[in-house]
């Protein structure tokens, strides 16, 4: 079946309206999206590029935010994230697949453990 190209304010009412959306493309003709419709669409399988979003940054409230202070990075309370792309070769990903690893987790151990044994050398290790 064909696909049929809709525009994404009618696309909107039709979710509105309960209609089926098999086979419907979503056309953006250059609009911004306020970020609440964007959510509306993505949730029906619809993706929307980012730079198509309007997120209002203006209009969030952030009164209600806590900020992050040295405290909070010591205790633990607030952890550094860093995303990474890896390029694995295809025997290092048929393994992970295999062995059901969460590289992420993983990753982080390896990191620790890595750290940890530079710090034991250099304190430990006589050049």
């Amino acid at each position: 079946m064909e696909t049929k190209k809709t525009h994404w304010k009618t696309i909107l009412e039709w979710v509105e309206k309960g209609k089926n959306l098999q086979n419907i493309e979503i056309e953006f003709d250059n609009d911004v999206i306020p970020w609440k419709e964007a959510m509306i669409l993505g949730k029906q399988g619809f993706e929307i590029p980012q730079n198509c979003i309007d997120y209002q940054d203006d209009a969030i409230d952030y009164s209600d935010i806590e900020p992050i202070t040295e405290q909070d990075i010591e205790s633990g309370k607030i952890n550094w994230s860093i995303n990474a792309e890896l390029a694995l070769e295809k025997e290092i990903t048929d393994w992970i697949k295999k062995e059901n690893i969460n590289i992420n987790e993983f990753a982080t151990k390896l990191i620790r453990n890595f750290y940890e044994g530079v710090k034991y050398l250099q304190k430990n290790a006589a050049f």
